[in-house]
């Protein structure tokens, strides 16, 4: 068992990747990325409660709460840590991804325990990574038996994290539908899309659904605004995202939307939101990740199949927003020049928070970068304009 590392653990490759992109900056920005935003986000649903009632609500829970300056939507809660963690005798091991979000408070759900000898109910547990971080520590709310037996529910209430987010999921007015926990550049990259009423709006990938609910209320549902995915489960987390929040005329299509124009020609859309599976390289917390540099040359192409449609679905005069969660030149500026070749101009965002695009050519500067040593995330947003 040991403490966080310094800087996240990466595969080989994958520095050199990232040193073009950050030079000697890179060992603060592979700090930045193991430590969570100094803020958590949520968006605000303005279709069922305004920005300063669910301030009020939020503060008499004991959180404090600002309102985000440029976008109305935005509430920012401070993350407090790094906390101390107990070092118990009895170990839970956890997946990644959980040992990520326990890090920050998030509880521990029997599918992503991984190892927990002699475990019961009751007993004071540490939780670590698979590679042996400490992350966090609680009360088993489930014995090893059960969790490796039924595999759901909650195996481990954390009490111990060693940061502390608001646990927003648990209360009252999430289940209400009157927030949804966003981060800041995904809202930003909605506010940059800029949704109209009357629209015709694609999101090409929508699951969980986000983006495509914070279009929905920009637009007072008064856009006419088409959901894409590609598999059954993605859907139907949308539809739970959807219903929960109100949104209740968004048509959803489970298909692949990199044939979008070949099986659904009767789609034209004023504005595309691009938001593409990709290696997640600026999400933090970070331990490590095992993405290797083939796949994320590999993530970049597939990437750039959904530009190329999203450039022929689009009007003319019509907008396309492209964001990944990430900071590799691969995956950001590069495939924004993919979209130059696609027929697409980049195009003057109405909202701006992160730092200028790298200008790998003319208007690249247009787009924007949140650098994790800068803004405590990584992530992309480039908005492009179809001419006509």
């Amino acid at each position: 068992m040991g403490s966080l590392p310094e800087k996240v653990e990466l595969p080989p490759g994958i520095p050199e990747m990232l040193r073009k992109v950050y030079g000697k900056a890179l060992n603060e920005v592979l700090g930045a990325l193991v430590k969570p935003p100094p803020s958590y986000y949520v968006r605000v649903n303005t279709l069922k409660i305004s920005p300063a009632e669910l301030t009020a609500k939020l503060k008499t829970l004991g959180w404090k709460v600002y309102r985000d300056p440029v976008i109305e939507e935005a509430l920012a809660i401070p993350v407090e840590g790094p906390n101390p963690v107990p070092n118990y005798p009895l170990k839970v091991v956890v997946d990644k991804f959980t040992a990520e979000s326990v890090m920050v408070g998030a509880h521990v759900y029997a599918p992503g325990v991984s190892r927990c000898h002699g475990l019961r109910r009751g007993s004071m547990a540490s939780i670590l990574s698979p590679r042996g971080h400490l992350v966090g520590a609680g009360t088993a709310e489930m014995s090893e038996s059960e969790i490796l037996t039924f595999r759901v529910g909650l195996a481990v209430r954390v009490t111990n994290p060693l940061y502390r987010a608001p646990s927003l999921r648990e209360t009252v007015e999430y289940r209400e539908g009157f927030l949804h926990p966003q981060s800041l550049p995904s809202m930003a990259t909605v506010r940059v899309l800029n949704p109209q009423p009357g629209e015709t709006i694609v999101d090409l990938n929508c699951a969980p659904g986000g983006k495509l609910s914070h279009i929905h209320q920009l637009t007072k549902g008064q856009a006419e605004i088409y959901g894409f995915d590609r598999s059954s489960k993605k859907i139907e987390a949308t539809q739970q995202t959807l219903a929960r929040l109100g949104c209740r005329s968004v048509k959803l299509v489970e298909a692949d939307s990199r044939y979008v124009d070949k099986d659904f020609p009767e789609v034209k859309a004023d504005r595309v939101l691009v938001d593409p599976p990709c290696s997640a390289l600026g999400v933090t917390p970070m331990l490590y990740s095992v993405k290797t540099a083939e796949e994320i040359r590999s993530l970049a192409h597939y990437q750039r199949q959904f530009l190329k449609v999203a450039a022929r679905i689009v009007k003319p005069g019509g907008v396309v927003v492209y964001s990944v969660c990430t900071i590799t030149l691969e995956e950001c500026e590069e495939n924004a020049g993919f979209a130059l070749e696609c027929g697409l101009k980049p195009d003057f965002s109405p909202v701006s928070l992160g730092a200028p695009g790298f200008r790998l050519f003319d208007g690249a500067e247009l787009f924007q970068r949140f650098h994790p040593h800068l803004h405590g995330f990584g992530y992309f947003i480039a908005r492009f304009r179809k001419p006509g």
